[in-house]
């Protein structure tokens, strides 16, 4: 095991060397070894995949090259046809007109590409913090706006934060703020796995008239120490129909609307 907490880059080239080493390795034995939250894996995990540096799969993580191994339990494709699914259900909710915004996730870049994909959906105004975000929706200038923040770029991350992260959101007056989601209880709330997350992410949640927090089925009931927001504060939560049914209700308990998604 690792004597000390290691840096965010250094233990992320570490996660990338051990999943190519072994095949596959599961986000609960990269927890042991690193001596970090199941949360905190699963985030170097999808930054990882999002650099195509890992595959992401359902507990794990298997190379991006060659034969996944033979023990990987569930199609490697769960994750990313989760992501679609979810993307997809929460696209359809936007219309034209509207000013939106978008925080960095792998989730919310789901969003951003079936945003793109819909061809009768004009003059949308996205505020985002995720540079792969403007990237996904340059096709469709300038039928929409896009408008990055400010903010410092950080090592082997897409999106802009602090120092100067809230330039732009300061003036921004959106109608609905979409969010991911690294953990979502009913108890704990919304919560991110490092405090440096913490105040841009409440800045880009409170940017807009309405929330939606985007979360993956693994996301809800899980934990982690730096809570950006109340349970009971979110209004609308988008989740897979795998997510926890007692978590479900005690979130409905709270107040937040749920969406439950199934596939097609």
């Amino acid at each position: 095991m690792t004597a000390e907490p290691l840096p965010a880059a250094l233990r992320r080239d570490r996660i990338a060397a051990l999943v190519h080493e072994r095949g596959f390795i599961r986000v609960a034995e990269l927890s042991n070894i690193f001596r970090t939250s199941p949360v905190t894996i699963r985030t170097d995990l999808d930054d990882l995949a999002d650099r195509h540096l890992v595959r992401r799969v359902h507990g794990g993580a298997v190379p991006t090259v060659g034969e996944p191994a033979t023990t990987v339990p569930v199609d490697d494709d769960h994750d990313a046809a989760a992501r679609r699914m979810l993307g997809a259900a929460v696209a359809a909710r936007i219309r034209s007109g509207q000013t939106i915004v978008l925080a960095a996730a792998p989730t919310t870049r789901a969003v951003a590409r079936a945003l793109a994909g819909r061809a009768e959906l004009t003059d949308l105004h996205v505020v985002t913090n995720d540079l792969r975000i403007a990237l996904e929706l340059q096709p469709r200038l300038p039928s929409f706006s896009v408008i990055v923040t400010g903010g410092t770029l950080r090592p082997g991350s897409p999106d802009l934060g602090d120092p100067l992260g809230g330039t732009v959101l300061d003036d921004i007056g959106a109608d609905v703020s979409i969010v991911g989601c690294a953990a979502l209880s009913a108890h704990r709330g919304l919560t991110a796995a490092s405090m440096a997350e913490v105040e841009m992410a409440r800045r880009l949640l409170r940017a807009g008239d309405r929330s939606i927090v985007v979360a993956e089925a693994d996301r809800i009931g899980a934990t982690a120490p730096a809570r950006i927001a109340r349970a009971d504060d979110l209004e609308l939560v988008v989740t897979d129909a795998d997510a926890d049914g007692d978590e479900v209700a005690a979130l409905r308990a709270v107040g937040a609307e749920v969406e439950q998604v199934a596939p097609a």
